[in-house]
């Protein structure tokens, strides 16, 4: 049922940052993430969007009977779902439920429902990922669950020429609209990029930086053990922070090719990320 390639193979952004994990919690914490990145490919990988819809009611199955005591999925097996060592059910039936509503979306028509379906799937992720870092006070699950957004747009804005060509765009209409920048010169870019480009791609990036610096504020409001516990989240956000800052150097390069960190950049980014944090 796999659809990505190993979301923790070395070079990647959440390797570097899993690994500034503590060894204890690696395990489950990969299993999360795995399965985090198997059923959100789904909507993309499978064309269909209706047998993209029976694989995820599978899923929602899956967790019923993981919940149930008879799990079938090695990564359910392992995980545990319904047990007090597992992110609590909700979050993973929040993340399904919110992929489902996500087929046949191709366009988003404000920001307040990107934002709404981003913290409904990866803020649900990374509410989990906290809770398996042993985060337990309701300002530091709510900061994890609130750092799903920027992430996730950080991640579409470095795939926003790739994804539109398949005919995904993941900048809301009212967005376009205020920066007068028309959809079709995203989805089928031209030679140059749109007279209005700079200022969009700057807005874009702007209000991810914001975001991004406003979980590190959340996190320095915590207790000493929980600002450690979420070290791993602090080193992502410091991540996508370079990303997009690069992106946003580059131009309309993003509009033709997808825009990556070298490994040794990301490698450079964690461990400074981390000595701050020490």
């Amino acid at each position: 049922m796999s659809h990505a390639r190993d979301p923790l193979q070395p070079g990647t952004s959440l390797y570097y940052a899993f690994q500034t994990a503590p060894v204890a919690r690696r395990a489950p914490l990969a299993d999360w993430i795995r399965w985090w990145h198997e059923v959100s490919a789904i909507p993309i990988a499978v064309q269909d969007a209706g047998v993209a819809e029976k694989k995820l009611h599978w899923w929602i199955q899956e967790i019923q009977a993981a919940q149930a005591g008879s799990p079938s999925h090695p990564l359910t097996q392992r995980l545990r779902p319904g047990t007090d060592e597992a992110p609590p059910v909700a979050l993973w039936n929040t993340q399904l439920l919110g992929l489902i509503s996500q087929l046949g979306q191709g366009r988003w028509l404000d920001e307040v429902a990107r934002a709404s379906h981003a913290l409904e799937t990866t803020g649900a992720a990374t509410e989990g990922a906290a809770w398996l870092l042993g985060v337990r006070s309701e300002a530091g699950l709510r900061a994890a669950r609130e750092l799903g957004r920027p992430l996730r747009q950080a991640h579409q804005l470095a795939r926003l020429g790739q994804d539109a060509r398949i005919g995904l765009l993941h900048v809301p209409i009212s967005t376009l609209q205020a920066h007068d920048v028309k959809a079709h010169e995203l989805l089928r870019p031209q030679s140059s990029a749109p007279a209005n480009w700079p200022q969009l791609l700057a807005h874009l990036q702007g209000t991810t930086s914001q975001e991004l610096e406003a979980f590190h504020g959340q996190v320095r409001q915590l207790s000493q053990a929980e600002r450690t516990a979420l070290t791993p989240m602090s080193v992502l956000a410091d991540l996508q922070a370079a990303l997009i800052a690069t992106i946003n150097r580059q131009g309309d390069r993003v509009l033709h090719e997808r825009i990556m960190l070298t490994p040794l950049r990301k490698w450079w980014i964690s461990a400074w990320s981390r000595r701050r944090r020490s």
